[in-house]
């Protein structure tokens, strides 16, 4: 099979997604989501074509969702948090995977920025450069790095009680 011949399913697979990321695409509480297809040569045997939706978490780091289309055996493969490899024929059981992570992107950013928080307070870091480091985030020019208006809100308010439990000693939160 020619890598550019895809079967019907995983052409309707492909118009699902991107109709359904569309209204994120592109925005920074989405850490600027975009997706990608790529053919991939296994060696040997059918292509794989790879359907990669990535996005950002403050600070840069780049983390993604693959949809692997197997040609061979016309299955899509993902990978799990809880589950581990999920292989699966439907494009319903694909998109219904897919798409609860895609929302819980904004979630992912903001723990990733508290986690950040903790780990700079925990290392010494004082206000002055806490909210520094903060206000470098909301004008990064790596758009999907950057944080928002929201975000920044967020992380100072977390940012305040968790100074003062860790001063009270009251622990982590």
């Amino acid at each position: 099979m020619s890598l550019t011949v895809r079967p019907e399913e995983f052409h309707l697979l492909c118009q699902c997604i991107q109709d359904r990321i569309a209204p994120y695409m592109g925005r920074v509480e989405y850490g600027n989501l975009r997706s990608q297809v790529s053919d991939w040569d296994c060696g040997g045997g059918e292509p794989v074509t790879n359907i990669a939706l990535v996005y950002e978490t403050p600070g840069g780091s780049t983390d993604q969702i693959n949809i692997c289309f197997h040609h061979d055996t016309r299955s899509y493969r993902l990978i799990d948090q809880d589950q581990g490899e999920i292989q699966t024929f439907e494009v319903e059981v694909v998109l219904e995977m897919v798409l609860p992570r895609i929302s819980c992107i904004p979630v992912k950013r903001l723990e990733t920025l508290l986690e950040e928080i903790r780990r700079q307070i925990d290392a010494g870091s004082n206000t002055a450069g806490l909210f520094g480091h903060l206000n470098r985030l909301v004008q990064s020019e790596f758009r999907g790095g950057t944080i928002t208006h929201l975000e920044m809100r967020d992380a100072m308010t977390y940012a305040v009680r968790y100074m003062n439990e860790r001063k009270n000693g009251n622990g982590r939160t």
